[in-house]
């Protein structure tokens, strides 16, 4: 008799005949009657079964809209109209309306003007998209203006101001953080002659060098930290958190750790973040990965008061001891300079 029982998963789930349409159907009453929330939740259902049913994805679009969620509508209509789902015109003039909302004047305009140049735009519809142009364009324009105003303040503001020169931490911190919102080019100098210095808090130049990369500055620059200098191109440096050093390190942690204690693993992984924030864009030799993660390892349960020895985390990381050792001693040193500014 128990040959014949079967496991849930040797189960077959058979669904409802018609179910795709049924929920569509339901989905398109709830519209109707303006439960949105409920309506999204059966359609996307529907486009779990069927990702290519106009209904169901059109009907998703406009529960989205309906209930504030602008930026799901966005990506949903890039997906439609790449695919070639729903009607056409009716997903771009959602698509449109999802931008306006969102002030993506110049993913409008762009929109726009490929459909125009296109010759796609039905001649009855001409005149709404011409003036739906115009306006994102003046909106945009509006939009330039007052950046430009405002990085004009700004550059007048800190014209006769030293950024770094005889400024203590809190000010340069100060001072980085309005460069953020602003064009740092005028500033440039400046900051190159910090970076490339032999004194600055490398937290500060973490910063900078994390603004000039998002600002794309395709310049070389020299920077030091640890008595260790660089040249370097800012917008070709791979992002923080994703080169081979950090995702390396990261993963030996969280193999090691992550079943056997995941307190203590996300406590040393915060640890190593906040060092490699430190250390970037410098990274030690691949063959010293090891090292680092047993390092990392004996220091966290330092602090948790446990008794795991460098020789005991080396044969876990397959490191050697004695490196071990030393990188923990350097791991100590970054905690000494970090927690002033951290």
């Amino acid at each position: 008799m128990s040959g014949d029982k079967k496991t849930a998963s040797e189960k077959k789930v058979i669904p409802f005949p018609n179910l795709e349409e049924r929920l569509v159907q339901k989905g398109l009453d709830l519209l109707s009657s303006r439960d949105f929330k409920e309506a999204a939740n059966l359609f996307s259902q529907a486009r779990e079964m069927n990702a290519e049913n106009p209904e169901s994805a059109v009907g998703l679009v406009v529960s989205f809209v309906e209930l504030g969620y602008y930026s799901e509508a966005r990506d949903l209509c890039n997906e439609l109209l790449h695919k070639g789902i729903g009607d056409y015109f009716q997903v771009v003039n959602i698509y449109l309306m999802v931008l306006l909302q969102l002030n993506e004047h110049r993913e409008m305009i762009t929109t726009i003007e490929a459909l125009l140049d296109d010759d796609q735009v039905p001649f009855d519809k001409i005149d709404h998209f011409e003036k739906m142009l115009g306006f994102s364009k003046r909106v945009l324009e509006e939009k330039l203006e007052q950046a430009d105003l405002k990085q004009e303040r700004f550059e007048e503001e800190m014209k006769e101001t030293e950024l770094f020169k005889d400024k203590t931490e809190s000010e340069i911190l100060l001072g980085i953080s309005k460069l953020a919102d602003m064009n740092a080019r005028p500033f440039i100098t400046q900051i190159k002659d910090y970076l490339a210095s032999d004194e600055g808090h490398p937290f500060l130049k973490t910063l900078l060098l994390n603004i000039l990369q998002d600002q794309e500055y395709d310049r070389e620059i020299e920077i030091e930290k640890f008595s260790k200098k660089r040249k370097l191109v800012p917008a070709e440096l791979p992002p923080l958190k994703t080169g081979e050093f950090f995702t390396a390190v990261s993963g030996m942690i969280e193999d090691v750790l992550g079943q056997e204690n995941p307190t203590q693993a996300e406590m040393i992984l915060s640890l190593f973040e906040r060092h490699h924030f430190l250390i970037y864009p410098f990274e030690p030799e691949k063959k010293d990965y090891p090292a680092w993660a047993a390092a990392y390892h004996v220091l966290g349960d330092e602090y948790q008061s446990g008794e795991c020895t460098a020789e005991e985390a080396a044969g876990k990381y397959g490191a050697d001891a004695d490196s071990v050792m030393k990188t923990v001693q350097d791991l100590k040193e970054f905690e000494e300079i970090s927690y002033p500014i951290i």
